[in-house]
């Protein structure tokens, strides 16, 4: 089957026209695993999909995974995250993640075994701010200089959840500093090869956090940070970036192993509540961290 598209930038990213998420035979479903293979970010506008029919189109991609932060599950379906600035009768958080800025970042790459795959439906936005960026680690490492590559060949970097990013537990937890000290608990520093490669199509990609990534082998602490800030200048490109406002009903699968994003701040008094998994795409098809973990 062949899918109606439209470029969503001239390099990456796909529009995928005239498909239902919540009814899809296995002709349609197989063409977009096939272009999600191709290009990490894929989006489809105007959809409508009950928790049960989030789930059961995400897990024909895979496993799901069941995340660190359990505040933010789905009472019905805890493989689905609530995103939310939104409250609950008692004054407490719906879910995480609240109004504020996110930084550029890989989901789950402080895990042992990182689920990379994301479907993440807006079910509720405001008409501005809350944008979400998309930055393509696959065409920065194409790009990279011959000196940068050859520092990044064969390495590896350590990544530990809140290493930069306590600012971002403290909003959600506020002083609750007992649950924060449980998520530093629960992942210990994880570390990953900092080039991956997609067995299926070849592609290869980045794979660091400028806010989690805390070492690379081989190299003393001023030598890392020194090689991760200048690999980051060099994937924040603006060819490398697509900037996404979002609509009701927008559902967009994005894979982070190809893949950063950051979100805007946007206005805490506009209702905002978005829904989403996270899969452990299969190794044979898709580049994952520790595929021998699979």
């Amino acid at each position: 089957m062949e899918l109606k598209t439209r470029p969503l930038t001239q390099l990456f990213g796909r529009e995928v026209l005239d498909v239902d998420l919540a009814d899809l035979d296995d002709a349609a479903f197989d063409a977009i695993y096939a272009l999600w293979q191709a290009d990490p970010l894929l989006l489809f506008r105007r959809q409508s999909l009950t928790e049960d029919e989030h789930v059961a189109f995400s897990r024909r991609f895979g496993d799901l995974d069941l995340l660190v932060r359990d505040d933010m599950y789905s009472p019905k379906h805890p493989e689905i995250i609530y995103i939310t600035s939104l409250k609950r009768p008692d004054g407490s958080a719906l879910g995480g993640l609240g109004s504020y800025e996110v930084y550029w970042h890989h989901d789950q790459i402080y895990r042992e075994r990182p689920a990379s795959g994301s479907i993440f439906y807006a079910c509720e936005v405001p008409d501005a701010g809350g944008h979400t960026s998309y930055c393509n680690t696959k065409l920065a490492y194409d790009a990279l200089p011959d000196n940068l590559r050859q520092q990044v060949e064969g390495r590896r970097a350590t990544a530990k959840y809140g290493a930069k990013a306590d600012a971002t537990m403290k909003r959600d937890f506020k002083d609750d500093a007992d649950r924060v000290q449980v998520l530093h608990d629960r992942t210990p520093p994880a570390t990953h090869d900092i080039v991956l490669e997609n067995p299926a199509t070849g592609q290869r990609s980045l794979y660091i956090d400028p806010n989690k990534t805390i070492g690379i082998d081989g190299l003393d602490e001023d030598e890392g940070r020194s090689l991760l800030e200048r690999l980051t200048e060099h994937m924040l490109q603006d060819r490398f970036i697509y900037t996404h406002s979002w609509r009701n009903g927008d559902v967009v699968m994005w894979d982070n192993a190809r893949l950063w994003h950051r979100r805007e701040a946007f206005d805490e008094t506009l209702p905002r509540l978005a829904k989403r998994t996270t899969i452990f795409l299969r190794p044979d098809d898709f580049a994952v961290p520790e595929p021998g973990l699979a």
